[in-house]
């Protein structure tokens, strides 16, 4: 069930868009809120799993909720409503951290299946959104090179985050070795293994096994995988 918090200046749109998607039978609506202070109070009291948030809400409301909603320990992912459709705008709340948006005249069967894309990490844009992502991507690279230079770019800073038991378990996770596998190898508990698991795909940032393996063979990684004894 996806659970779901509207936030809109306007009441009568709110309670629009919260009784269509509620009538999903996989949306759950826990709140609407008509205020940015309403909505940030709101996130802290509710459970939800997505912030559909208007992007006109006064005092600058739209950025102060996604900044709330992202630094949430529970990670709620945002969805901007009523952008217009402007390459440099959507790219903007992009990097503000925002999961997906919904322009202005959109109907509401895109806003659902984009609230559910959102929830799986998944963002629908253009081809010329993304040609103009890819631009800025390139842009933001030169950025790093000119600030920190070239070996901020070497593949294995990926790497940087995880633990050194944590690249055991990824380097064993590339050789096709199961959990239990894993755990004798290592000679650690089966939870660990799925904790080290879990921590790895998360500062990956990946979903699976297959994408974290793939990751480890596109930028090698020296680990030691001890011998059982």
């Amino acid at each position: 069930m996806i659970r779901l918090l509207v936030a809109h200046e306007v009441r009568l749109t709110a309670d629009l868009m919260a009784s269509v998607l509620g009538s999903e039978s996989d949306i759950e609506i826990v709140a609407c809120a008509y205020t940015t202070t309403a909505a940030l109070t709101l996130l802290k009291e509710v459970k939800c799993d997505v912030l559909l948030v208007s992007v006109t809400l006064p005092q600058n409301g739209a950025a102060r909720l996604t900044r709330a909603a992202t630094n949430m320990p529970n990670s709620i992912k945002v969805l901007i409503t009523g952008l217009v459709e402007a390459k440099a705008l959507i790219i903007y709340w992009l990097e503000a951290g925002v999961a997906g948006y919904v322009h202005a005249n959109e109907s509401l069967a895109t806003l659902i299946e984009k609230v559910r894309r959102a929830t799986r990490g998944e963002c629908m844009i253009s081809p010329s959104l993304a040609a103009a992502l890819i631009t800025r991507i390139d842009q933001l690279k030169q950025q790093i090179v000119e600030t920190r230079g070239i070996q901020a770019l070497n593949p294995n800073t990926l790497y940087a985050e995880l633990s050194e038991r944590e690249c055991e378990v990824l380097g064993l996770i590339e050789q096709r070795y199961t959990n239990r596998g894993i755990g004798d190898t290592l000679c650690i508990e089966l939870g660990t293994v799925k904790n080290h698991v879990h921590n790895i795909l998360d500062k990956l940032g990946v979903r699976t096994r297959q994408q974290a393996a793939m990751i480890a063979r596109q930028a090698v990684v020296n680990v030691a995988i001890p011998l059982k004894m």
